[in-house]
């Protein structure tokens, strides 16, 4: 296995960075997709469509940040998979897509909106469920603990263990008007499945509309092992406390053991210390610091490093903030080509920043 980058450009409006995850017979694909606020959004997604075409890329998974339903609705030639979110950012659109070039993907519409994509990964079967949402449109807590029983559903209908649930992707609507709502749906669902006893999964939770108008959407990761093992173990973070322990349900990381690699999944990260207090209120750059300090402090005692990383995704509720983390990333030598910036409100307004990454490394 070998990580690549190569950064180009699909048009003269718009850059793309592909980092690929390269194997003998088959590669990963992680995709960051810009196009700037003033450039024709209908052509550069065809251009990007395009461009999957040309490569044999298959969308697994993906993220559109900045999009209203009149746009996707005039999308003539959209690659399936994706979750289109709104966000507070008026600098243009941003895309981050999960691919493959492997001839062996299997597309599967289930549960109204959902989409999941299979793929063979050696040992592992892969399931990438994206969109997953309640049909409901009442009250916050009751749309989110039925959209966490649709989730366990597919993985009942398909006999995924809830220990192969390895990720969540938690996309709210107005995040800070029910975040304790969400706690209180998820803990009770994972308390009915028996979850808390076992694997928590780990999670980015986000406050982003969707073009819905629902409260929540959820996209997740799962897995289903050829040998029938557990291939997915919970990782503590060696600078803040579990997160179960203020009634929040998930993990701050997990790693998936593959026969010839793993991969470290790191929860979406915040300035927080380890009983769960914010730190650093008044500072973005300190807050910047402290997440980053901590995401790196999971990546070295599990023997990855910044070299590792293949995708990431962080979220700033003020967009000009963006350069903070830019100066200090370049101050450290920290390559973010991999990492898409996105306006996004985190679950506590005294919280500025939040990163979420994936880190993958040979046997």
């Amino acid at each position: 296995m070998k990580i690549s980058r190569n950064i180009s450009s699909v048009s003269d409006m718009n850059d793309l960075i592909s980092v690929r995850e390269e194997y003998p017979d088959h590669s990963f694909f992680y995709i960051n997709f810009t196009v700037h606020q003033d450039k024709d959004i209908y052509l550069a997604m065809n251009r990007l469509s395009a461009y999957l075409t040309n490569n044999v890329l298959q969308v697994l998974i993906g993220f559109a940040f900045g999009f209203e339903p009149q746009i996707i609705n005039q999308l003539s030639n959209e690659p399936g998979g994706i979750i289109f979110l709104r966000h507070n950012v008026s600098s243009g659109y941003h895309i981050q897509l999960i691919c493959t070039d492997s001839r062996d993907v299997n597309s599967i519409r289930n549960q109204g909106s959902a989409n999941i994509k299979t793929v063979n990964h050696y040992d592992c079967l892969l399931y990438y469920i994206s969109n997953l949402q309640s049909d409901q449109f009442n009250d916050c807590y009751s749309q989110a603990y039925s959209s966490f029983k649709l989730l366990g559903k597919i993985l009942k209908d398909y006999a995924i263990n809830y220990n192969n649930l390895a990720r969540t992707w938690l996309y709210l609507h107005k995040i800070l008007n029910w975040y304790s709502d969400l706690n209180r749906a998820r803990n009770d669902f994972f308390t009915d499945e028996k979850i808390l006893d076992s694997l928590i999964p780990a999670s980015t939770g986000i406050g982003i509309d969707n073009v819905e108008g629902k409260c929540l959407l959820i996209s997740a990761l799962a897995l289903k092992a050829k040998d029938g093992k557990e291939k997915v173990r919970m990782i503590d973070s060696p600078k803040q406390g579990d997160a179960i322990n203020y009634k929040s349900s998930f993990s701050r990381a997990v790693e998936i053991s593959f026969k010839t690699s793993k991969r470290l999944i790191i929860s979406g990260t915040a300035s927080i210390d380890e009983k769960g207090k914010t730190l650093y209120e008044n500072s973005v750059v300190d807050q910047i610091e402290h997440s980053m300090l901590v995401v790196e402090a999971i990546l070295f005692n599990e023997q990855y490093n910044w070299d590792n990383i293949v995708r990431a995704i962080a979220y700033l509720p003020d967009t000009q903030h963006i350069k903070h983390f830019r100066d200090y990333c370049m101050s450290r030598g920290i390559d973010t080509s991999c990492v898409l910036t996105v306006g996004g409100t985190v679950c506590r307004d005294d919280l500025l920043f939040e990163i979420e990454l994936d880190a993958v490394k040979s046997l």
